[in-house]
């Protein structure tokens, strides 16, 4: 990855439009996102639980900002004006020339409450991380806005290139830092111990990075909006995956799917983009032409819209997920959640769903496009088939859902984050 030598801050966009600084209430710290990844990003779990978190603490009052770049997880090559339009979002435009060249553009715009300035740089290519000319702008930027927005506490993620220099830039401004982590593929302990603390949303991420990597995190679920992912009403129809890449068990879903297009064709598969396209199961090695059960969808920022499609739910992970968002979202709109005991997946479900084992030799990320045998995925099958069959079993299951699903609740889960915030932010630890 390239580095970024540590310069002094500079200003080259003096007439920026952001937002000047709201002061914090007596009890609440003013906060602001800054990540060289992009905010509105409905592909990427990190994107939506920040958004999430951020919306809700502004509809209760709270002083928020976000400072993003452009870097999106569904990697389609759009730019944040296309994004922007896609949500039917106003914003502003303002283009920057700096001395010494470096240029871009920064889209002004207010998401529910919450004032968000994106940064894009000439020449920005989605595939490839940002080269020294682009991300020293950026750095800039947030500067800035620490400057204008004078934020006690900063949450950011997102490692090389960008990611210590934004640590530095912003415990300059005199901010406290508090580090994100919402994925295991961090393996740079220096980076995260310049935070002032780190956050992680489960038990098991916790203690993983302690024992990987020598780090302390605290875990705190993160805070989620249920208006957007329960719906109201279920057509029940589909068993639902998101997200069909490897990492996610892109293949054993593929031979899921394979074994029922031909032993029940008529139980039907629905397949949500995220990270991957929905045509991704038919690059896997598996011929998929003769199944008539699969259906794709577009990924769409309100996952209401297929769990209310849906009448089980698929999460066969092969990563150690650190939380397992979808998992939780499917609890809560009571349907029976199939997943691997892998990572945090054993937490979030609680008792509730059903957990199967992959064989070890399918779980290190060479390994995770490898498509299982059909007696691999039998029990699976047989689970399946089951919930299609016996209402007993899935009314069942439903109720265990819904019950486990309360650990979850919004209601229940956002003032434990505030009380998180609000003691990082005066540098006070458990």
């Amino acid at each position: 990855m390239p580095t970024m030598p540590v310069v002094p801050d500079t200003d080259p966009c003096e007439d920026s439009r952001g937002p000047e600084h709201a002061p914090a209430t007596e009890s609440k710290p003013v906060l602001l996102f800054a990540s060289y990844h992009a905010y509105l990003d409905h592909a990427s779990g990190a994107a939506l639980a920040t958004r999430d978190l951020f919306e809700g603490l502004a509809a209760r009052g709270w002083s928020c900002r976000v400072v993003c770049g452009p870097a999106l997880d569904h990697g389609d090559g759009r730019d944040p004006a296309q994004v922007l339009a896609g949500h039917r979002l106003a914003y502003q435009r303002e283009r920057c020339a700096p001395p010494g060249g470096g240029r871009y553009e920064l889209f002004h715009f207010v998401l529910n409450g919450v004032p968000v300035t994106q940064y894009r740089p000439d020449g920005f290519d989605p595939r490839r991380p940002p080269t020294q000319a682009q991300g020293m702008p950026f750095l800039d930027v947030v500067s800035r806005a620490c400057r204008q927005f004078r934020p006690d506490l900063v949450l950011t993620y997102g490692g090389q290139p960008v990611g210590p220099h934004l640590i530095a830039r912003v415990r300059r401004r005199g901010a406290k830092v508090l580090f994100c982590l919402h994925n295991l593929d961090y393996r740079d302990p220096a980076l995260l111990r310049e935070a002032d603390a780190v956050w992680v949303p489960s038990g098991f991420a916790r203690d993983a990075y302690r024992e990987r990597l020598g780090v302390e995190a605290e875990a705190v679920p993160w805070p989620w909006d249920r208006t957007r992912a329960v719906s109201e009403s279920s057509t029940g129809e589909f068993v639902t995956f998101v997200n069909p890449i490897p990492a996610k068990g892109a293949a054993w879903v593929a031979r899921i799917a394979a074994e029922l297009s031909r032993r029940r064709p008529e139980i039907p598969f629905l397949v949500v983009e995220g990270r991957g396209r929905a045509g991704g199961l038919s690059h896997l090695g598996l011929d998929l032409s003769a199944a008539r059960n699969l259906s794709g969808m577009h990924s769409t920022p309100r996952p209401a819209e297929f769990y209310g499609r849906s009448r089980a739910l698929l999460v066969p992970s092969l990563c150690e997920e650190t939380f397992g968002r979808v998992a939780a979202e499917g609890l809560a709109n009571g349907l029976p959640v199939l997943a691997t005991r892998r990572g945090a997946l054993p937490e979030t479900l609680g008792g509730a769903g059903l957990l199967f084992d992959v064989p070890e030799r399918y779980t290190a990320p060479e390994r995770f496009a490898a498509v299982p045998t059909g007696d691999e995925v039998r029990e699976w099958v047989a689970a399946i088939e089951r919930l299609w069959d016996d209402p007993a079993f899935r009314a069942g299951h439903r109720a265990a859902a819904l019950d486990r699903a309360r650990a979850w609740e919004p209601e229940r889960v956002l003032p434990v984050a505030e009380a998180f915030l609000c003691r990082t932010a005066a540098g006070r630890h458990r």
